[in-house]
């Protein structure tokens, strides 16, 4: 059984549920699972990573289309200044005149970033962050997940033909597959991230 791109990836879906009736929605499955995916908070991984350096109007700039969730957003002062976050409400209280300096705080709005106070360098903050998965469309299509973990795919998209399937007693079969292989996806990026690094305990304070 190949799984090495989409189009192989729904021909093993198709012969592991078994069905012959399922076979124009088996796309579908393969999209519930990429959205469950996204939003999984157990399936952040290292290659969900990308870095983008924001462009902004006056306190704010566009998220990337791709924008997930932030890891970490730098002021590229020199030295930089890790900017924290700040709830949208709390921000507005802060920030209540137009001042351009040294940025220190940010907060999310809809499709937007914003630092206060206003960045005084244009492009001034690298924002590092979680991308959404690259959805499959084309049979040769691949991406991290399938390539690295294919598991994830193939056990996560059968757990979605739940409401085909019905009663059918292979569903809790493949619901346990699926939490090993995020459990396995876990400790593999656990391991690329700290593996020969001694963890130093830090104190992080968000102020809400």
């Amino acid at each position: 059984m190949g799984l090495a791109n989409y189009g192989e990836l729904k021909t093993a879906i198709q012969d592991l549920i078994n069905r012959q009736d399922v076979t124009s929605v088996v796309p579908d499955f393969v999209l519930m699972l990429e959205e469950t995916v996204n939003r999984e908070t157990r399936l952040r991984n290292r290659r969900m990573e990308a870095t983008a350096t924001l462009s902004f109007t006056g306190d704010t700039a566009t998220l990337p289309t791709d924008f997930l969730e932030v890891r970490t957003a730098v002021y590229l002062s020199s030295p930089r200044v890790r900017l924290e976050y700040m709830a949208p409400a709390q921000f507005e209280n802060t920030y209540t005149v137009d001042t351009a300096g040294q940025s220190i705080n940010y907060t999310l709005e809809g499709n937007n970033f914003r630092a206060g106070p206003v960045p005084a360098l244009a492009s001034g903050v690298r924002l590092n962050y979680y991308q959404r998965l690259t959805a499959l469309a084309a049979d040769s299509d691949t991406n991290w997940l399938l390539t690295y973990h294919p598991s994830i795919y193939l056990y996560g998209s059968a757990m979605h033909s739940a409401p085909y399937l019905g009663e059918d007693p292979r569903l809790q079969t493949w619901i346990g597959l699926y939490d090993r292989a995020v459990a396995e996806v876990q400790s593999d990026d656990s391991r690329a991230r700290f593996s020969g690094a001694p963890l130093t305990p830090t104190l992080s304070i968000n102020v809400v």
